[in-house]
Parts: structure tokens; sequence; C-alpha cells
């Protein structure tokens, strides 16, 4: 018999790698199909503001390997994967809504 607690934790861990798939995979199209003007460019003030998002993905990564490796049946990996998922999706809605114009 399984908690109540992984149940939720599995759900959540779903949902969120559901999300930041399709997250990716609008960007991924726009990518391909060259939609969007190469002419402009982002810029950033500060280094921080382009290594931590980097290190924020590499870290949503491991831990999506993880939680697939064990089928979502570890409650600690599904809750730190939802909450690392959640942040890197508010960090990517922002950069679409920044970028949007420039398309």
């Amino acid at each position: 018999m399984t908690s109540k607690n992984h149940t939720i934790s599995k759900i959540i861990a779903k949902a969120c790698l559901r999300v930041l798939v399709l997250l990716l995979a609008f960007s991924l199209y726009f990518f391909f199909t060259g939609d969007f003007k190469q002419t402009q460019s982002l810029y950033f003030e500060n280094k921080s503001a382009v290594i931590f998002p980097i290190l924020l993905f590499f870290t949503v990564i491991t831990l999506m390997v993880l939680v697939l490796q064990n089928k979502f049946s570890k409650i600690d990996f599904n809750w730190f994967f939802a909450l690392s998922a959640l942040f890197l999706i508010v960090y990517i809605v922002l950069l679409y809504t920044r970028m949007y114009p420039l398309l």
C-alpha cells in the first residue's frame, strides 16, 4: 500500500514533466522552423543571469533521469524534481515573454 504523499508526489512530478516537455518542444518548434529574427539579441547585464538558469537546467535534467530510472517510486526525488521543474518552468515562461516581441 502506498501513502497518500507518494501518490501526490507522483502526480505532481508527472505533471511537471509534461509541462516542461511541452515548453521545450514549443521552443524547438521556433528554432527549427526559423520563424524568429536572428538579428535581434537578448542582453543580460550579469553573468549570473545566464549561469544560474543553465545550472538549473542541468539539475532538472539530472533529477529527471533519476526520477525516470526509479519510475516515480522515490518520494524525495519526485518532490525535488517537481520543485526544480517548477522553477525552470517559471523561468522559461518569463524568458518567452521577454523574447516574444522579438519574434
